[in-house]
């Protein structure tokens, strides 16, 4: 009987060629990259809701806490400096509740800065975030802190907004978005944002 020889036609063809690993090797890293984007993607979408979310629960906790302290207790927005991007880039990310000296009457902040994720901004457009383009409910020398940003508007202990309100008035919201979107498209609404709509009258806030 017989037997092959190692280096015979058949044994060889049971091996894989290295062109054929080469192809392997390339379609394994091409699904590898296809996985990671998709996983970027959820990731930062993801982020964007929680963000929402929890700027949503602020502004109503803010709300309960003008009731409860029985004073107002107004509401400023932040920029943080963003990292790689261009000299003094910034965008719209934080906000932080303030309320008034019950002496001075001068405004000082109530609570940590709360930030967004880093992947999510706040629209300034005022088509899309009237709240941002509103002129500051008192002077930047009415405030008692080393940041001296003031509160762009304030919930009242007695329910309600100092916000105009009315048939005049624009619908007072702010839009978030991920910065990778709008900064893709910075003329249009990215396709992927969320809504936080304030009722001037009542201060409750809905996402949408």
């Amino acid at each position: 009987m017989r037997t092959k020889h190692p280096s015979s036609p058949a044994s060889r063809g049971e091996a894989f060629t290295l062109i054929e690993m080469m192809v392997v090797i390339a379609m394994v890293a091409m699904l590898v990259a296809l996985s990671s984007s998709s996983i970027g993607s959820a990731l930062s979408a993801q982020q964007l809701t929680s963000s929402s979310a929890r700027f949503t629960n602020e502004l109503a906790y803010a709300a309960q806490l003008a009731a409860r302290e029985n004073r107002l207790v107004g509401v400023r927005f932040l920029r943080r400096e963003q990292e790689g991007g261009g000299a003094g880039q910034s965008y719209f990310q934080g906000w932080q509740l303030m309320v008034p000296d019950r002496i001075t009457g001068k405004w000082r902040p109530f609570g940590e800065v709360n930030l967004l994720e880093k992947s999510t901004i706040m629209l300034e457009q005022e088509a899309w975030s009237t709240l941002l383009a509103r002129s500051p409910l008192v002077n930047a020398s009415a405030v008692e802190d080393v940041d001296t940003t003031p509160p762009l508007f304030a919930f009242k202990p007695d329910g309600g907004t100092t916000l105009p309100r009315g048939a005049s008035a624009p619908k007072w919201c702010v839009t978030l978005a991920l910065t990778t979107d709008w900064e893709r498209t910075p003329d249009a609404l990215p396709s992927n944002y969320r809504t936080l709509v304030l009722n001037a009258s009542t201060g409750a806030v809905v996402l949408y």
